[in-house]
């Protein structure tokens, strides 16, 4: 699969490991499927994320974890991004972490 972002950037976006990133780009074996959908949304997110990219300032990341139906979670992430580009000049790139339902331990 192609991808126009350095394997260490969609790491960092994802929050996983260079190596667990190249084995799920390149199809190797020992990845759980929910560690692989985590590498695809990282790079989803990416994408989104170019137009904001090209500010300059200071990087921040920011993970939202939420446990919420899907459509509250999207109604979340649309107006965040929709105002992210406002803080100029600081850049601050989202991860998010989002599930309808879940284990208590996680």
């Amino acid at each position: 699969m192609g991808h126009p972002f350095p394997i260490r950037e969609i790491a960092r976006q994802a929050g996983l490991s260079e190596a667990t990133v190249d084995r799920v780009l390149n199809g190797r074996g020992g990845v759980r499927e929910s560690t692989a959908q985590e590498v695809y949304r990282a790079i989803a997110d990416l994408e989104r994320q170019r137009t904001q990219v090209r500010l300059t300032g200071r990087t921040f990341m920011i993970d939202i974890v939420m446990q919420a139906p899907e459509r509250f979670s999207s109604a979340v992430r649309a107006a965040l991004e929709a105002e992210l580009p406002s803080l100029h000049p600081a850049v601050v790139r989202s991860r998010f972490h989002f599930r309808e339902t879940g284990p208590v331990r996680e």
